[in-house]
């Protein structure tokens, strides 16, 4: 069985990869799964999709928007408020996940096979398009400098640091099956998803160093 790295994402970019595989005429598969579970409680294969952005009016701005994804004739709603997005992207398939803050399930849509013009588009998600002055801004300074400092360490300090951050993400997986032993699904889940958190910044502080890459990522 092949494991795969989720990426955190947003309602904006999930939105866009919903756009692309209904613009290529691929279909969508969901699986809807409860905690840590393998085995779906609901699931859906191969039909059209679509989706919509509504947005609500709270006392907070966005804090009441909701995705809706339009699998054939069923409506799935997420608010925004109450879901984390992630997704996967792969030489010829899109992965979206959807996660529940506040309970115990996580809805996987699966896109049937797409064009590499598809891919490629999916891939290039601009997050600044359309976005108003509440959207998030460009890198800062010190952004900037974070990211040539990243570039600048040397292989063993990059190792050490990855390694450090890949221990705490194994620390928060074995929380999580110890809360998840004893019935404490919320907890466990917040821990599983610090350590998916985890493993994604120790794969980017990897990818941002040149020595890394050559070591460790693009050995066969």
């Amino acid at each position: 069985m092949t494991t795969i790295q989720m990426i955190n994402s947003n309602a904006g970019e999930a939105m866009h990869l919903f756009e692309v595989m209904k613009k290529y005429g691929a279909t969508c598969s969901l699986e809807f799964n409860k905690g840590n579970g393998n085995d779906p409680f609901i699931g859906i294969t191969g039909v059209n999709v679509d989706v919509e952005y509504l947005e609500g009016d709270p006392p907070v701005e966005g804090d009441g928007d909701t995705l809706i994804v339009k699998l054939g004739e069923t409506d799935f709603a997420f608010g925004l408020r109450d879901h984390s997005f992630s997704k996967f992207i792969s030489s010829s398939q899109i992965t979206v996940a959807v996660m529940a803050n506040d309970t115990d399930y996580t809805a996987w849509f699966n896109s049937s096979i797409i064009t590499p013009e598809g891919i490629e588009e999916a891939s290039n998600y601009d997050a600044t398009v359309g976005d108003n002055e509440n959207s998030n801004p460009a890198f800062t300074l010190e952004e900037q400098e974070l990211i040539c400092f990243l570039r600048s360490l040397d292989f063993d300090t990059v190792l050490d640091t990855v390694s450090g951050i890949h221990r705490e993400a194994d620390q928060s997986k074995n929380k999580a099956a110890m809360h998840l032993r004893v019935g404490r699904t919320q907890t466990a889940n917040a821990f599983d998803k610090r350590a998916v958190n985890l493993e994604q910044l120790a794969l980017l502080i990897g990818q941002a160093n040149k020595d890394y890459n050559a070591h460790v990522l693009q050995v066969d």
